[in-house]
């Protein structure tokens, strides 16, 4: 409860410095939503961001039943854990549920694949995103590393992560005498080194699903290219300099990583914080804003998940 509050606490003194600060302005949100079709039409390609989210979801599960999956059984319990990510600091929770109505479909399931599968869906997710800004940090390379120190740094940075990503996706494929050797030093690490080992040591155990990997990792490219460029489509208009979709691409994952830690519901605060730094690093000054408009678009998205949540609590209570 301390830690709840907390968190809360510090979300809205974040807020509440934006808003004191005017880096943070609602009237643009309006603006954005009725200047035209553009942050409806992100919303339409944030659902099929989730479409694709849920159907990687079920190749993965797929790879540990001979039972077929159908993808319209899934949807509901992923609209759910998306639901309580956006409400509840964090995704565990929403997480959680989900896995849980997923072990209805199917009680087969072992907890333990279950837990693996949920965290190798996010693991992909960022593999995704560290790929797309690698790829465009090396494309725009020369241009980015000459628009201010700090940027140069985010572009070495994008790299390094770039070829963490890339590493990790080769030791995913290798065999398991290989993946056993680089695993071992693990074991090291005090205290967590044995669950990390363990974590992982379940994760490469999927080699043997080398065109699944491969599969779902491609989807989570196509996810992280089609979120970045709604985010840049739907706040584009509101630059104060010229911003090509290319250069979004070498900050924008940036952010996206920071949003994912589990401090407040959806990146709420951290992110406004966040973006508003990111942007200015390109002498736009209305980060905060422009955030807000992709936060909102996201999380109505999101919130259509009571919809499945109050169907699917009907039926168990009538079962």
């Amino acid at each position: 409860m301390i830690k709840k509050i907390l968190k809360i606490l510090f979300v809205a003194g974040i807020l509440y410095w934006l808003m004191s600060s005017k880096k943070l302005d609602f009237s643009l949100l309006k603006i954005a939503f009725t200047s035209g079709p553009l942050c409806y039409i992100g919303i339409l390609f944030i659902v099929v961001q989730f479409f694709i989210s849920t159907y990687r979801l079920r190749t993965l599960l797929q790879t540990k039943t001979k039972e077929r999956i159908s993808f319209k059984s899934l949807l509901a319990p992923n609209w759910i854990g998306l639901f309580f990510s956006s409400i509840l600091p964090g995704a565990v929770t929403g997480d959680l549920l989900k896995l849980s109505y997923i072990k209805k479909i199917d009680p087969k399931f072992t907890n333990k694949f279950l837990i693996t599968a949920a965290f190798l869906d996010r693991l992909l997710g960022l593999l995704g995103l560290l790929f797309c800004s690698g790829v465009f940090s090396l494309i725009y390379y020369n241009d980015l590393i000459h628009i201010s120190l700090k940027l140069k740094t985010i572009i070495w940075l994008n790299l390094f992560l770039f070829l963490g990503g890339i590493f990790f996706l080769f030791l995913l494929a290798s065999r398991e005498n290989i993946q056993n050797a680089i695993l071992k030093p693990i074991l090291i690490i005090p205290f967590l080194g044995k669950k990390i080992h363990t974590l992982l040591s379940d994760i490469l155990a999927l080699r043997e699903d080398r065109v699944v990997i491969l599969k779902c990792f491609s989807m989570s490219v196509l996810i992280q290219f089609i979120s970045i460029s709604t985010f840049w489509m739907a706040t584009k208009s509101f630059y104060s300099v010229n911003l090509p979709l290319g250069h979004a691409f070498s900050f924008i994952p940036i952010g996206m990583i920071t949003v994912a830690i589990p401090i407040s519901p959806s990146g709420l605060g951290v992110g406004h914080a966040m973006f508003a730094n990111l942007f200015s690093l390109f002498n736009i000054q209305n980060g905060a804003s422009l955030f807000n408009i992709h936060f909102v678009m996201n999380l109505m998205v999101n919130l259509m998940g009571f919809i499945p949540f109050i169907f699917i609590k009907e039926k168990i209570n009538r079962t």
